[in-house]
């Protein structure tokens, strides 16, 4: 019974996984706080379970408020799969961390979002893989949340990149189009 209980589990995790793979299609553009989109993210992974409390999780930026141009929901997804996949990349350490930390390039209206963890990193080979669905290098893992990372990052046509060495962890770096507020959107000075 408990074996069946521990599988219907599993196949469940796996098909809302796949779902929210296949579900990715048209996402709906809009002015995203993405520092607030963060706080939310680490609020829902503390409840996850992949998350241990000897994984320390740290939020680096120099604005308290910064907007860019996406789909708040697929973002805070692309997040949380990277998230979990950080944390379940430091399973069966004693202790791990996980860093965001956020970059703004005025010049370039650009914003840099990096992910990194203390995880057992990858091979170069294994880096070649990563966005294939059902791929996985994890004993319990779907192979899919890299995959909807991939496809969320493609629906809302974000560079991402990724470094990572074995023993050395991994470093994800989502970069963002920040948001400009135009002429048309400017708030009325009150005049009376």
């Amino acid at each position: 019974m408990e074996l069946i209980v521990k599988e219907s589990h599993r196949l469940s995790r796996i098909l809302s996984e796949f779902l929210q793979y296949a579900r990715i299609d048209r996402p709906t553009y809009s002015k995203v706080e993405l520092c607030h989109v963060i706080n939310e993210v680490i609020q829902i992974l503390h409840h996850h379970e992949s998350f241990t409390p000897d994984i320390r999780v740290n939020f680096e930026t120099e604005e308290s408020i910064i907007y860019v141009v996406g789909d708040e929901d697929l973002i805070k997804q692309l997040l949380l799969n990277l998230a979990v996949n950080a944390c379940e990349a430091m399973t069966g350490q004693r202790t791990g961390q996980l860093t965001f930390r956020l970059a703004t390039n005025a010049a370039s209206e650009v914003v840099e979002l990096y992910v990194r963890d203390t995880g057992a990193g990858m091979t170069e080979d294994d880096l070649k893989k990563i966005y294939q669905p059902f791929y996985s290098t994890k004993k319990e893992g779907t192979g899919l949340g890299l995959s909807v990372v991939h496809r969320i990052g493609s629906a809302l046509k974000l560079n991402i990149n990724v470094n990572s060495q074995p023993g050395a962890g991994t470093t994800f770096l989502v970069e963002f189009r920040q948001y400009r507020q135009t002429t048309s959107e400017r708030i009325p000075a009150f005049t009376g």
